[in-house]
C-alpha cells in the first residue's frame, strides 16, 4: 500500500493531482515517529496524538498548500484504481507500538482503468465521493523503543472501514465495554 506525494491545482472538485513522489510514512526517521516525540516531550505513555496531512507533509519537506498525501489502496490489481487522500492520522503511542487511525477521502474506489500506472501519474478528482473512510494500521515503535516499521497487515487486521461500518462496531465495542 504505497503512500504518494501529489502535487495537486486547480479549483475543488476539477483538482488536478500530479505525482510527485512516492514517501515512507513509518520508519524510526519518518514523520509519524517525528511528530509523536515533538508531541511528547516528556515521553508519557501512553501517549494520544494527532497529526494533520499539513503536518506529515511538513515533516516529509513537502508544501503543504499544494500537495497532498495518497494512498493506492490496491497497487497491484490491473485494471482498477483505488485512491484515497490522507487527511489526518490519530496514533495511540505505547512503550513499544503505536495504533494508527487513518481519516481517508475517497478519491477512485475500484475505478476500471485500462492503464492504471499511467492514470496515477496525473488525474483529475472529479469530487463525485469523497466518502470519508477510516483504516486502522500500527507501527512497531512508541514512546520507549521500537523501529515504527509497519506491523503486519494480513487477513485479520489492518481493517479499511466505511462511516456505516465504523459507527456500528464502535458502538459495539462500546457496549461490550460496559458489560464488564
Amino acid at each position: 500500500m504505497p503512500f504518494m506525494l501529489y502535487d495537486v491545482a486547480g479549483q475543488p472538485g476539477q483538482e488536478r493531482y500530479t505525482f510527485v513522489r512516492v514517501v515512507q510514512l513509518a520508519g524510526s526517521s519518518g514523520p509519524l515517529a517525528n511528530f509523536s516525540r515533538n508531541a511528547n516531550p516528556t515521553h508519557q505513555v501512553p501517549f494520544g496524538w494527532h497529526a494533520t496531512a499539513d503536518d506529515v507533509i511538513r515533516l516529509l519537506g513537502g508544501s503543504r498548500a499544494t500537495q497532498a498525501i495518497v494512498i493506492d489502496l490496491k497497487p497491484r490489481v490491473t485494471g482498477n484504481v483505488s485512491l484515497y487522500r490522507l487527511l489526518c492520522v490519530w496514533g495511540f503511542s505505547a512503550a513499544n507500538w503505536t495504533p494508527l487511525g487513518l481519516c481517508l477521502r475517497v478519491l477512485f474506489s475500484d475505478r476500471p482503468e485500462q492503464n492504471p500506472l499511467t492514470f496515477k501519474n496525473s488525474f483529475v478528482d472529479p469530487g463525485t465521493d469523497h466518502t470519508l473512510v477510516r483504516e486502522f494500521l500500527y507501527v512497531q515503535g512508541g514512546v520507549s523503543a521500537g523501529s515504527w516499521n509497519w506491523g503486519m497487515v494480513g487477513r485479520v487486521n489492518g481493517a479499511l472501514l466505511w462511516p456505516d461500518a465504523f459507527d456500528f462496531l464502535v458502538a459495539g465495542l462500546k457496549s461490550c465495554e460496559q458489560e464488564k
